[in-house]
Protein backbone atom coordinates (compact mmCIF):
# COMPACT_ATOMS: atom_id res chain seq x y z
CA UNK A 1 0.00 0.00 0.00
CA UNK A 2 2.54 2.35 1.15
CA UNK A 3 4.90 1.81 -1.91
CA UNK A 4 1.72 2.56 -4.11
CA UNK A 5 1.22 5.78 -3.11
CA UNK A 6 4.92 6.42 -3.31
CA UNK A 7 5.13 5.29 -6.84
CA UNK A 8 1.43 7.55 -7.63
CA UNK A 9 3.24 10.48 -6.17
CA UNK A 10 6.61 9.74 -8.01
CA UNK A 11 4.14 9.41 -11.38
CA UNK A 12 2.19 12.31 -10.82
CA UNK A 13 5.30 14.74 -9.99
CA UNK A 14 6.90 13.70 -12.88
CA UNK A 15 3.91 14.09 -15.05
CA UNK A 16 3.43 17.77 -13.76
CA UNK A 17 6.77 18.39 -13.83
CA UNK A 18 7.70 17.36 -17.29
CA UNK A 19 4.30 18.89 -18.66
CA UNK A 20 5.86 22.17 -18.86
CA UNK A 21 8.77 20.75 -21.44
CA UNK A 22 5.80 20.67 -24.57
CA UNK A 23 7.18 22.41 -27.65
CA UNK A 24 5.63 25.55 -28.33
CA UNK A 25 5.69 27.83 -30.89
CA UNK A 26 9.61 29.79 -31.58
CA UNK A 27 10.09 32.98 -33.38
CA UNK A 28 13.54 32.77 -34.73
CA UNK A 29 15.82 35.30 -35.97
CA UNK A 30 17.97 34.48 -38.87
CA UNK A 31 21.23 36.19 -40.87
CA UNK A 32 21.62 34.72 -44.44
CA UNK A 33 25.13 32.92 -44.29
CA UNK A 34 25.28 33.11 -40.63
CA UNK A 35 24.78 29.88 -38.22
CA UNK A 36 23.77 31.61 -34.83
CA UNK A 37 20.02 32.79 -34.42
CA UNK A 38 18.15 34.57 -32.31
CA UNK A 39 14.99 32.89 -30.70
CA UNK A 40 12.27 34.07 -28.90
CA UNK A 41 9.44 32.07 -27.16
CA UNK A 42 6.67 32.73 -25.10
CA UNK A 43 7.61 34.90 -21.86
CA UNK A 44 10.75 36.51 -23.52
CA UNK A 45 11.18 40.22 -23.88
CA UNK A 46 11.27 41.56 -27.39
CA UNK A 47 11.37 45.58 -28.85
CA UNK A 48 9.96 45.58 -32.29
CA UNK A 49 8.53 48.10 -34.59
CA UNK A 50 5.38 47.59 -37.00
CA UNK A 51 5.75 48.23 -40.89
CA UNK A 52 2.70 50.02 -41.48
CA UNK A 53 2.05 52.39 -38.57
CA UNK A 54 5.85 52.24 -37.49
CA UNK A 55 4.77 52.24 -33.70
CA UNK A 56 7.14 50.30 -31.22
CA UNK A 57 6.19 47.87 -28.77
CA UNK A 58 8.00 46.23 -26.37
CA UNK A 59 7.45 43.76 -23.57
CA UNK A 60 6.92 39.91 -23.07
CA UNK A 61 5.44 37.52 -25.29
CA UNK A 62 2.13 36.29 -24.28
CA UNK A 63 0.77 34.76 -27.69
CA UNK A 64 2.91 32.77 -30.56
CA UNK A 65 1.82 31.16 -33.02
CA UNK A 66 2.39 30.83 -36.56
CA UNK A 67 1.08 33.95 -38.02
CA UNK A 68 0.75 36.73 -34.66
CA UNK A 69 2.26 37.45 -31.97
CA UNK A 70 1.37 39.45 -28.91
CA UNK A 71 2.66 41.10 -26.36
CA UNK A 72 1.70 42.36 -22.59
CA UNK A 73 -0.18 45.94 -23.45
CA UNK A 74 -0.08 45.98 -26.88
CA UNK A 75 -2.40 44.63 -29.50
CA UNK A 76 -1.77 41.69 -31.61
CA UNK A 77 0.41 41.89 -34.89
CA UNK A 78 1.30 39.91 -38.09
CA UNK A 79 4.43 38.64 -37.93
CA UNK A 80 4.51 39.51 -41.62
CA UNK A 81 3.81 42.97 -40.22
CA UNK A 82 6.74 43.38 -38.20
CA UNK A 83 9.68 45.63 -39.90
CA UNK A 84 12.29 45.87 -37.16
CA UNK A 85 13.30 44.17 -33.93
CA UNK A 86 15.67 45.96 -31.69
CA UNK A 87 17.83 43.99 -29.09
CA UNK A 88 19.84 45.06 -26.32
CA UNK A 89 23.61 44.38 -25.77
CA UNK A 90 23.99 43.76 -22.34
CA UNK A 91 27.54 44.31 -22.47
CA UNK A 92 27.01 48.33 -23.26
CA UNK A 93 24.04 48.49 -21.01
CA UNK A 94 26.45 47.82 -18.03
CA UNK A 95 29.10 49.82 -19.07
CA UNK A 96 26.72 52.71 -19.60
CA UNK A 97 25.51 51.97 -15.90
CA UNK A 98 28.74 51.55 -14.44
CA UNK A 99 29.76 54.78 -15.78
CA UNK A 100 26.51 56.30 -14.44
CA UNK A 101 27.39 54.67 -10.55
CA UNK A 102 30.85 55.81 -10.63
CA UNK A 103 29.12 59.67 -11.07
CA UNK A 104 27.20 59.45 -8.96
CA UNK A 105 28.66 57.57 -6.41
CA UNK A 106 32.45 57.83 -6.24
CA UNK A 107 32.79 61.43 -7.19
CA UNK A 108 30.86 62.75 -4.49
CA UNK A 109 32.50 60.40 -1.90
CA UNK A 110 35.39 61.60 -3.24
CA UNK A 111 34.70 65.20 -2.67
CA UNK A 112 33.23 65.30 0.66
CA UNK A 113 36.42 62.96 1.71
CA UNK A 114 38.32 65.96 0.45
CA UNK A 115 36.03 68.53 2.07
CA UNK A 116 36.19 66.83 5.34
CA UNK A 117 39.74 66.71 5.39
CA UNK A 118 40.39 70.30 4.50
CA UNK A 119 42.82 69.05 1.27
CA UNK A 120 42.70 71.61 -1.14
CA UNK A 121 41.46 71.59 -4.30
CA UNK A 122 38.20 69.47 -3.26
CA UNK A 123 38.06 68.53 -6.55
CA UNK A 124 41.18 67.01 -7.51
CA UNK A 125 42.45 66.26 -11.33
CA UNK A 126 42.80 62.84 -10.51
CA UNK A 127 39.22 62.79 -9.98
CA UNK A 128 38.21 64.76 -12.77
CA UNK A 129 39.98 62.52 -15.27
CA UNK A 130 39.06 59.18 -13.54
CA UNK A 131 35.42 60.75 -13.70
CA UNK A 132 35.81 62.40 -17.12
CA UNK A 133 37.03 58.54 -18.73
CA UNK A 134 34.19 57.12 -16.71
CA UNK A 135 31.98 59.68 -18.44
CA UNK A 136 32.84 59.12 -21.90
CA UNK A 137 33.20 55.55 -21.80
CA UNK A 138 29.52 55.97 -20.38
CA UNK A 139 27.90 58.26 -23.12
CA UNK A 140 29.97 56.15 -26.07
CA UNK A 141 28.54 52.98 -24.63
CA UNK A 142 25.05 54.26 -24.23
CA UNK A 143 25.27 54.89 -28.09
CA UNK A 144 25.34 51.31 -28.92
CA UNK A 145 23.30 49.71 -26.38
CA UNK A 146 19.99 49.10 -28.96
CA UNK A 147 20.75 47.55 -31.81
CA UNK A 148 18.82 47.90 -34.70
CA UNK A 149 17.86 44.35 -37.15
CA UNK A 150 15.93 45.22 -39.85
CA UNK A 151 13.56 42.15 -41.38
CA UNK A 152 14.56 41.86 -45.57
CA UNK A 153 17.26 41.16 -47.52
CA UNK A 154 19.53 40.53 -44.47
CA UNK A 155 17.33 39.65 -41.40
CA UNK A 156 14.23 36.79 -42.28
CA UNK A 157 12.22 36.46 -39.74
CA UNK A 158 10.22 32.69 -39.07
CA UNK A 159 7.86 31.16 -36.92
CA UNK A 160 8.27 27.19 -36.24
CA UNK A 161 6.52 25.16 -34.18
CA UNK A 162 8.66 21.62 -33.18
CA UNK A 163 5.24 20.50 -31.69
CA UNK A 164 3.04 20.43 -34.69
CA UNK A 165 2.56 16.85 -36.15
CA UNK A 166 4.52 17.35 -39.81
CA UNK A 167 7.98 17.58 -36.99
CA UNK A 168 7.51 14.43 -35.04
Amino acid sequence: MKRSIITFYLIGFLVLHFSSLVAQPTLVLTKAGKTNHIFYKAGDRISLKAKGSGEKFSGRILILNDSIIQLNRSPKISTDSIATIYRTRHFFAQAAGSGIVVLGIYFPIGVINRAIRSERPIIDEDMLIVNGTMLGVSAISALFITRKLNIGDKWKLQVLDFGHPVYN
